[in-house]
């Protein structure tokens, strides 16, 4: 239930926040029972406040329809885009998908991160990325997970990973609150797109140059409420808070060292 995305998902943005889809329709096992050739799917409404891009001190709204369907092991949805995945009964879980990464605009932009306040720093173009996760669970109530984002095509903009913990602190037949501590990191090329500038960048725009290295550049904290109203209804309510450090935070980019974003979603699955 991580959801910072490419926070972004994204991110983290990215995205990172909108997981509603996963959560109405969890993974199923991969066995020969009759579940595991089951079709689920959901359609769904989510609407939220984010930063216009990671480390901005701007907000923008976002409405965003989605839609999920799982088949099996296999899966397609607006958020993890399409792929496969693996649940056994002792716990661990793996999933594989080719996605998106929107990139960012150096203007604002209603549909991908971005802002004016940018403007001259260039556009970063988006890019196919394969996503891998992998999870285990350590307790009824306690799971470690760990994701990889590697671009295959377009802007070449490197490599993100996550490290998380995420805890169940409540769950009845209608409600779960669950609590996701992440860690992200990227590799050189990645932290340098996102929060370096380059000397051409600096003569081109307001912020002097910056280099950044590979290693971790935000911590976060989701708590996520997910209601089931019926057999078919659900919501989800989502609030996340991301701190910057180490190789973002002294960027001239990173116009605020933490971020808040919300988000709420209403969820029908069929």
């Amino acid at each position: 239930m991580n959801l910072t995305t490419p926070p972004t998902r994204t991110v983290l943005w990215g995205a990172a926040a909108l997981m509603a889809c996963t959560l109405a329709t969890p993974a199923q096992a991969a066995d020969a029972s009759p579940a595991a050739d089951k079709t689920t799917a959901t359609l769904g409404l989510g609407m939220g406040v984010m930063p216009r891009y990671m480390g901005a001190d701007r907000y923008r709204a976002l409405v965003l329809p989605m839609f999920s369907i799982q088949h099996g092991v296999l899966f397609a949805d607006t958020t993890r885009g399409l792929g496969l995945q693996f649940q056994s009964d002792s716990g661990f879980g793996a999933s594989a998908a080719i996605n998106y990464d929107l990139g960012r605009k150096e203007k604002d932009s209603t549909s991908r991160p971005g802002d004016r306040e940018l403007n001259g720093m260039g556009d970063v173009n988006g890019a196919t990325v394969a996503d891998f996760t992998l999870s285990q669970q350590l307790l009824d109530w306690l799971s470690v997970s760990g994701e990889a984002e590697l671009r295959m095509a377009g802007e070449h903009r490197g490599n993100r990973y996550r490290f998380g913990l995420e805890g169940i602190l409540v769950h009845t037949d209608t409600d779960t609150l669950a609590l996701d501590i992440d860690a992200h990191a990227g590799d050189g090329r990645y932290n340098q797109t996102f929060f370096g500038v380059t000397q051409a960048q600096s003569q081109r725009s307001l912020y002097g140059k910056y280099s950044a290295d590979a290693g971790i550049y935000a911590y976060s904290a989701a708590l996520n409420w997910q209601h089931s109203l019926d057999a078919h209804w659900s919501t989800l309510v989502s609030l996340t808070l991301t701190q910057y450090a180490d190789q973002a935070r002294n960027s001239p980019l990173v116009r605020r060292e933490s971020a808040g974003l919300g988000m709420f979603a209403i969820n029908y699955t069929f």
